[in-house]
């Protein structure tokens, strides 16, 4: 097998791999590596029995993702699959790096990667992890904010209607997002296919064949004024990718949140709101729902 890129038909095994390593970082889902296979420039192989990934995005250096096997983990095959992702590296003149490393894969690295190697946490790409409950009930005098954003919604609005989204509602979601974009002055990406929109409308366009994505909308006066679309990420623990609305509506992005996490993942203990990618906008708004952690990410130098 040559390396090749992300398409529809790599989902088997994604999901394989995927399901094998019960993740809680963003990226170990199908749904988020296809949606952004045009901004990371991914290409995988399987070596080994490994999932092996590489980056070589416009806005970073060129990094592998930690080899995921198929099945159990085993130390011989690993260290095969490290040189030849190595070699591969070689190949380009790269300098060889693995990225986004979960934090608690580091002792696996430690004990098994067989060289000594320098880890530096890479913040901007911590994913956010908060309490299910918490998001729900918005209890405690630090949420309090966000209770009144939604009390103040519906002394404006008095009502609204959560209906969850369907392939026949995408254009309805890709007409919210284009007004964000002219509202907020954002999407002006050099290259379309490397934009938060265009990913999302990878998902929308391809609703009905990728299994496992949730999504709903928001209608307020008889029209959509927000969306929102996640799915699970492991047996406790969801992730929310993408949530857009009308600024102008006080209220719509608490209210959206709470309601499609107590509608769509009752039962789970975290929900993942993935990172803020060192926006300041993002930070403050991520932060403002007051997080139990982060799941850390790491940049891995090896000394070969």
């Amino acid at each position: 097998m040559q390396w090749k890129e992300i398409e529809l038909s790599s989902q088997d095994v994604f999901r394989k791999a995927f399901n094998s390593r019960q993740s809680q970082a963003s990226e170990m889902s199908f749904a988020n590596m296809f949606m952004w296979r045009k901004n990371y420039k991914t290409v995988y192989k399987v070596i080994n029995n490994m999932l092996c990934m590489v980056s070589n995005s416009r806005m970073t250096r060129p990094f592998a993702f930690m080899p995921v096997p198929l099945d159990q983990f085993e130390p011989e095959a690993f260290q095969k699959t490290v040189g030849e992702i190595k070699n591969f590296f070689d190949s380009k003149g790269w300098r060889f790096i693995f990225g986004r490393v979960e934090e608690s894969n580091i002792p696996l690295l430690q004990q098994h990667l067989g060289v000594k190697f320098e880890a530096v946490n890479n913040e901007d790409n911590s994913d956010y992890l908060y309490e299910t409950e918490s998001l729900v009930t918005l209890a405690g005098k630090k949420l309090s904010a966000k209770r009144n954003h939604i009390n103040k919604f519906m002394r404006e609005y008095g009502s609204f209607e959560y209906v969850e989204l369907t392939s026949e509602l995408a254009s309805e979601c890709k007409r919210i997002f284009e007004q964000w974009c002219k509202t907020n002055e954002a999407c002006d990406c050099q290259v379309p296919e490397e934009c938060e929109k265009w990913a999302c409308s990878q998902l929308l366009d391809n609703w009905d064949v990728i299994p496992g994505l949730k999504g709903a909308l928001i209608k307020v006066n008889g029209r959509f004024e927000a969306f929102t679309i996640g799915e699970m990420l492991n047996a406790d623990t969801a992730v929310i990718h993408i949530e857009k609305g009308n600024t102008e509506i006080h209220g719509v992005y608490t209210l959206i949140n709470r309601e499609f996490v107590a509608r769509t993942f009752p039962d789970t203990k975290y929900i993942n709101r993935e990172e803020d990618m060192g926006k300041e906008g993002l930070r403050k708004a991520k932060s403002s729902y007051y997080p139990i952690g982060f799941v850390h990410k790491y940049d891995i130098f090896p000394e070969f």
